[in-house]
């Protein structure tokens, strides 16, 4: 006995839905990995680009106050080089340290002349700083240990401590020993108390000797605004750096625990253990732009965009991981299985409905033949609702049972006239 076979329906079913879901989903599959790979480069390629117009906006940004830090010394240039004059706005100023307190009448008397003129220069950093957010204070120390700000309500602040010599802070020291401007390190502020860096420039006098230094103040919570909120599209972890690969700005960093006059202690990224890393850092350092992958301690691949700040001498970076990247690609896919379920639901009811279409003529064939094999061949015809293969095949059948049916007549009428002849 023959083993039964597959049925004609589930054949065409089977067909109907496997072929084209086959063909979808290897078409599917080439179009993601594709799409993976194409997406991930685009995504690289856009996230070091936007960190790029990112920090040219800051270089621009630090450009500016440098260069007011530079205008606000040649003012002091040209007040130091020109005669004395009473001032017609006068204002206070910090006094050096007695050792009881700061200044006295006779100190007054025989600083007289710087002291007119920081009362000038003192009105010229009044308007540079209100000229610009980024800037939180401004001020002017000189060899004579007097201080003159754009702000005269921090005098009281620093009276309040004790001893204050600004020739021993950190922007005064680095441009008096370079002789050029530049920008300090972070520091915390003796006035805010807060984490600051520094745009510093020496001023000379007509003979070109050393009186002085500039400052202008940008706090690190207005870098840390601008910094920790990049907006790239993805979950990040910004960061900067400077020059020696020391942390400027991240997210989480304060002053909190750190005296003013102490160093602020930072991490060195050039000093992790992830030499892949630390080898991004080294090239950070060195000012280049770009981006690389890396694995982080627990194995999980990250990326990191950077590019320098050339007016500090800084660099940003921000640390996206790998699966932000390649998450629309992962999208896509759940998308593809998504329409792949529903496609199959459909094709198999569609398969289900043209299958029938198909084989119910045949079945109703199978048993009128069945009837007919045994003799019945007296029976209606199959209606005929159809033009194509399957109706062509009913009307055979219809004809098969109408001859089928005349000619049993035709026997039974012999068989018939046989026996009346007999009798």
């Amino acid at each position: 006995m023959a083993a039964r076979s597959v049925s004609i329906k589930t054949r065409i079913t089977l067909t109907l839905v496997l072929f084209p879901l086959v063909s979808l989903v290897v078409v599917g599959a080439i179009a993601l990995f594709q799409n993976r790979d194409s997406l991930s480069s685009q995504a690289e390629s856009n996230l070091e680009r936007t960190l790029r117009v990112k920090t040219e906006a800051y270089d621009l940004i630090f450009q500016r106050v440098q260069q007011e830090a530079d205008g606000a010394a040649r003012f002091a240039d040209l007040t130091y080089a020109s005669p004395v004059s009473p001032s017609n706005a006068p204002r206070r100023l910090l006094m050096p340290w007695t050792g009881t307190g700061y200044g006295d009448n006779e100190m007054r008397r025989s600083l007289n002349a710087d002291i007119l003129r920081l009362q000038e220069i003192g009105k010229a950093l009044q308007a540079t700083v209100a000229s610009n957010s980024y800037l939180t204070l401004g001020y002017m120390a000189t060899e004579s240990g007097i201080t003159v700000f754009d702000n005269e309500k921090v005098v009281d602040v620093i009276e309040a401590i004790k001893a204050f010599d600004p020739r021993s802070r950190p922007w005064y020291k680095a441009v008096k020993a370079g002789g050029r401007p530049a920008w300090t390190d972070l520091y915390v502020d003796a006035n805010t108390k807060k984490l600051t860096v520094t745009a510093a420039s020496p001023v000379r006098d007509a003979a070109g000797a050393f009186v002085g230094v500039v400052g202008l103040d940008v706090l690190l919570e207005t870098l840390q605004r601008d910094i920790i909120t990049i907006d790239i599209g993805y979950a990040n972890e910004p960061f900067m750096i400077n020059s020696q690969g020391k942390v400027i700005v991240r997210r989480g960093m304060d002053e909190k625990g750190t005296a003013w006059d102490k160093t602020y202690k930072t991490d060195n990224l050039l000093e992790t253990p992830n030499k892949a890393f630390t080898a991004i850092i080294h090239r950070m350092v060195a000012g280049e732009s770009g981006i690389s992958a890396y694995r982080e301690s627990d194995g999980t691949l990250s990326y990191l965009a950077f590019a320098p700040i050339p007016t500090v001498g800084s660099s940003v970076g921000v640390i996206v991981p790998a699966r932000e990247i390649v998450q629309p690609v992962q999208d896509s896919g759940k998308l593809l299985i998504i329409v792949l379920a529903i496609f199959m639901v459909v094709a198999v009811g569609v398969g289900i409905l043209l299958a029938n279409q198909v084989t119910r003529p045949i079945e109703e064939l199978t048993v009128l033949m069945d009837k007919a094999s045994k003799g019945l061949v007296e029976m209606d015809e199959i209606p005929i609702r159809r033009l194509d293969e399957v109706g062509m095949l009913a009307q055979s059948f219809n004809r098969m049972v109408a001859n089928l049916a005349t000619v049993m007549r035709e026997l039974e009428q012999r068989e018939s006239s046989k026996e009346e002849t007999q009798a």
